[in-house]
């Protein structure tokens, strides 16, 4: 039951991370003290890791580019790192491979120019493949199913 509960508590917060108790309560038909006492258990145990609002990154006027780095399998963790810590990356992952994606939020062409040139005089980094998204299906979309 608890762990039934727990991935309907996730989805209804990964919906609306800014509802309320008594919203999550109803909208998983549970009491809010239930809720609350699972809530906090997810926290602890770091399943919930912070909540955060939603951005419509192109209503502001930035471009997503998604990153295909070929790199160094000695360096793949510190280059991880390294994108990980600017703040134009807002999802880094690493592969089983030695390659990294990154997705970033660029502000102008010219932001996106000067990353790219950055990337590419990286010593760690030997390829890059850079592709600039047209269109978003839903960035925020939830993969956990209502049940």
């Amino acid at each position: 039951m608890t762990e039934r509960l727990d991935r309907r508590l996730v989805a209804a917060l990964c919906r609306d991370g800014r509802a309320d108790i008594r919203d999550v309560a109803t909208t998983t038909d549970t009491v809010p003290t239930t809720v609350q006492t699972r809530l906090r258990a997810l926290e602890e145990n770091g399943v919930v890791d912070g909540y955060a609002a939603r951005i419509d990154y192109g209503t502001l006027g930035y471009g997503t580019v998604v990153f295909r780095l070929g790199v160094a399998l000695d360096a793949i963790d510190s280059v991880t790192a390294r994108l990980r810590d600017r703040e134009a990356f807002v999802t880094v992952y690493q592969t089983c491979g030695p390659s990294v994606f990154a997705v970033g939020k660029f502000g102008s062409e010219a932001a996106i120019a000067a990353c790219l040139r950055e990337l590419h005089d990286d010593p760690d980094v030997r390829r890059v493949e850079a592709d600039t998204v047209v269109s978003v299906r839903d960035e925020n979309a939830c993969p956990i199913p209502e049940e």
